[in-house]
């Protein structure tokens, strides 16, 4: 690390934020010197844990910590962005009729926390979809309190956003109204019942999460659950203990579509379970292992159609 004296200051607030460096996002964890060097270095830990090089420490001081052992970096002031404040970026952007607007985009961005966002969608009466992919948003510590600012919003995409199950759901307070969640390629594993909040829900997308299979049966607190994307979670069985072979479970009452791809099943005793589903209409389950005995791709979906006659099967290949 080389010393540079023409550094710009950095704010006052800085530890915490949000900033960008060299085209990366990072969250600042440090600021101050790291001897031998002379002058003010910035510690971030980056999104991307193979862009650092450390844990937060030096020459066996440890300056900050992170999450990986290697997602931490020290930057000289002048390499990190802070970005403007995010009152003032609701001005530049939001010059127009905000009353119109019923969808807004605001991905990859330097927002802190979802205060920050409240801020800009109470700008928008009527917004309805709201995208916040690859965002490391603080939690709140009263959602309640922020209901207001999302209480038009449908649709909301979280996607890569390192958030937990757990965290989601101590969000959900804030989305009243919402009907469509998406939070692919998080940090997702156990899942637990939605008891009180997503009520609402009719669409969830959990794929690319490592989900833990006995969890998934946790879903069925959502009753308008209509449409439900488990692709890619490394699913293998599932089985609804409440109904026998032949009959209909009470989990999952408003389930129509249902997506399994990339996972791996490999028992036609899935499918039978999928039978118990009273209101499936579509299911999806390419990239598995169910194969007949005479390993005929063709005979294999013969058999889903005749355990799943009554459905309307989509990419069925398997």
């Amino acid at each position: 690390m080389a010393a540079d004296h023409t550094e710009p200051e950095v704010p006052e607030d800085a530890v915490g934020r949000r900033v960008s460096c060299g085209g990366e996002r990072a969250t600042v964890r440090y600021v101050g010197p790291v001897p031998p060097t002379a002058g003010v270095w910035v510690g971030v830990e980056w999104d991307d844990p193979d862009r650092g090089k450390h844990d937060g420490s030096h020459e066996g001081v440890q300056y900050f910590t992170c999450r990986h052992p290697k997602g931490g970096s020290f930057v000289r002031p002048g390499k990190v962005t802070f970005g403007v404040d995010y009152l003032t970026a609701v001005r530049q952007v939001y010059e127009i009729e905000v009353e119109k607007v019923l969808s807004e985009e605001i991905s990859g961005t330097l927002l802190m926390c979802w205060e920050h966002v409240a801020a800009i969608t109470r700008q928008l009466d009527s917004l309805e979809g709201l995208q916040l992919s690859h965002n490391r948003l603080c939690l709140t510590s009263d959602p309640a309190a922020l209901c207001q600012a999302f209480c038009s919003l449908k649709v909301l995409v979280l996607n890569s956003c390192d958030l937990t199950w757990p965290q989601i759901l101590e969000c959900a307070p804030m989305w009243p109204q919402l009907e469509d969640l998406c939070v692919e390629e998080n940090n997702i594993s156990e899942l637990q019942r939605p008891d009180g909040v997503l009520q609402s829900v009719k669409s969830l997308s959990l794929s690319r999460n490592a989900v833990v299979q006995d969890s998934v049966l946790s879903l069925s607190g959502l009753p308008r659950l209509e449409q439900l994307n488990l692709s890619n979670v490394g699913l293998s069985v599932i089985h609804f203990d409440d109904a026998a072979p032949g009959s209909q479970t009470s989990m999952f009452p408003s389930l129509k579509k249902l997506n399994l791809d990339d996972n791996s099943i490999s028992e036609w005793s899935v499918v039978d379970e999928l039978a118990k589903l009273p209101s499936l209409v579509q299911f999806s389950c390419r990239g598995n292992r169910l194969v007949s005995s005479d390993g005929n791709p063709k005979t294999a979906n013969q058999i889903l159609i005749a355990k799943l006659g009554q459905f309307f099967l989509f990419h069925n290949s398997l």
